[in-house]
């Protein structure tokens, strides 16, 4: 009990934060972690990346949608852009309407389409953002796109001239969620497969052994990438793979001690090893 209070404690208290300084500093908290990587923090809900090669450029996700990611993008590079949405959530595909065309998992399509609604970004940034408004200047001003959505598979590969990233489909959190690898600097964007703590608990989310043959698929690529960047948090090394799968393990095998959850997306169970914590429905294990 005393960690779901610690979590609630700290999810109001970061609310009552973005309200106080919503206007205090930028929209988006722009961070290049590594040679032609950046980490486009979306007002502190989400995890957009940029990855900058010779002779393109790859977004990961979209972020909420709520201010206007294509202007801050493009002032990062010059170059094509190609965008990728890791799953169909609103908060990884809110600003696909600022982009002619988005490729993701043919699975998540219809998620992506209905949460590109306007008024369903607004109520998930009432939500996520606790209600935080970009300023004037911060605001899109261009005329919405009308998006096509490309479906991408296993194994396909995004060429940005120097950089290879190589498409992962890894079933879970969505039936369609997928993570990128890029294959020469060795980083692995993980969108919502991998964060410090994952919801498997939501209407969409597949069973959860599924989900641990996702993270044994990755635990056995573990030689080809050193660090794995969230769609949520810090980055983190490749060994929490290792940890997940061992949470995971232990849930289904009744190793782990479980304890209630509670969030602003429902209720659940949850289950910690060592640095990795599943939130998950003991229905649908």
């Amino acid at each position: 009990m005393m960690k779901i209070r610690i979590l609630l404690l700290s999810f109001f208290s970061f609310a009552f934060y973005l309200q106080v300084n919503s206007q205090a500093r930028e929209w988006f908290n722009v961070t290049e972690l590594f040679p032609g990587v950046f980490r486009i923090d979306d007002h502190g809900a989400v995890n957009v990346y940029l990855v900058v090669g010779k002779d393109s450029a790859l977004v990961i996700d979209t972020g909420m949608g709520n201010a206007d990611l294509v202007s801050t993008v493009e002032k990062l590079t010059k170059k094509p852009l190609i965008v990728v949405n890791t799953h169909g959530h609103p908060d990884h595909t809110g600003a696909n309407y600022q982009f002619k065309k988005i490729y993701i998992h043919p699975y998540d399509i219809n998620d992506a389409v209905a949460n590109n609604d306007p008024e369903k970004r607004r109520q998930a940034a009432s939500v996520m953002q606790a209600g935080a408004k970009p300023t004037e200047s911060e605001l899109f001003k261009g005329k919405p796109e009308q998006t096509r959505l490309v479906p991408v598979r296993d194994g396909y590969i995004f060429r940005l001239g120097d950089r290879n990233l190589k498409v992962i489909e890894t079933p879970g959190h969505t039936a369609g969620e997928i993570v990128i690898l890029d294959i020469e600097n060795k980083l692995l964007f993980a969108g919502d497969n991998d964060n410090t703590l994952v919801w498997l608990f939501l209407p969409d989310c597949k069973p959860l052994h599924e989900y641990l043959a996702s993270l044994i698929k990755l635990q056995g690529m573990r030689n080809e990438f050193t660090t794995i960047l969230p769609g949520h948090g810090i980055a983190r090394s490749s060994d929490f793979i290792d940890d997940q799968v061992k949470c995971v393990k232990g849930i289904l095998d009744g190793s782990l001690k479980t304890e209630p959850y509670k969030s602003f997306a429902g209720e659940a169970m949850m289950a910690t090893f060592g640095k990795a914590s599943v939130a998950f429905n003991p229905k649908n294990l």
